[in-house]
């Protein structure tokens, strides 16, 4: 299937990019550096034109994508989440459906977002945080940006390493309250293969 050059490339087209990069080094086609460079700029790409040169020179890809063409329906998520753990490790991950609305009230906890291959179908998140003693890690996706609206925070450390850049993304949004406690939002580690 030929794709507009234009065209956005989505985060599943990127790890599928990624995993045919990555056999191609198992193949001996390509050597390490050249995958790191290559998956670095497969993260980075926007439009499908920015991709397929990266495929151009290897077997069966012909400059196209190793993607499915026909896409799956959404799936309908709740209005809202609420997470209200004591003394617990809560982890949302992989295909889940991220809710515009997201309250989390937690005590003595660990709590991770990680977005990165959820399901976001608004252009806004908001996130309502009330923690005592707790730590709050969200995952965004690539392009996606947070901004701190009104948190106060007592005793607590409050890091956001993913702010606007510009350009029309996910907004994620926190507000509420933290005491004794960590607030994070960050983007995906990458180092050669490994993500997290």
């Amino acid at each position: 299937m030929t794709h507009d050059p234009n065209m956005r490339v989505s985060n599943a087209e990127r790890e599928a990019i990624i995993a045919k990069l990555h056999a191609a080094t198992e193949e001996g086609r390509l050597d390490l550096d050249e995958f790191a460079d290559r998956s670095r700029q497969a993260y980075e790409a926007r439009t499908y034109g920015e991709v397929e040169r990266l495929l151009a020179d290897l077997p069966d890809a012909g400059g196209t994508l190793a993607v499915p063409a026909a896409k799956r329906p959404l799936p309908q998520g709740p209005a809202e989440l609420r997470l209200k753990p004591t003394g617990s490790s809560v982890v949302r991950d992989g295909d889940w459906v991220v809710p515009p609305k997201i309250f989390v009230n937690a005590t003595g906890s660990s709590i991770k977002l990680d977005c990165r291959h959820a399901v976001i179908q608004t252009d806004t998140v908001d996130l309502d945080v009330k923690l005592l003693g707790s730590s709050l890690t969200v995952v965004l996706p690539q392009g996606a940006y947070a901004v701190d609206e009104n948190t106060e925070v007592f005793g607590s450390s409050m890091r956001n390493r993913a702010t606007y850049k510009g350009g029309t993304a996910i907004r994620f949004s926190v507000a509420g309250k933290a005491t004794g406690s960590s607030v994070t939002f960050r983007h995906e580690r990458r180092f050669l293969w490994w993500r997290w």
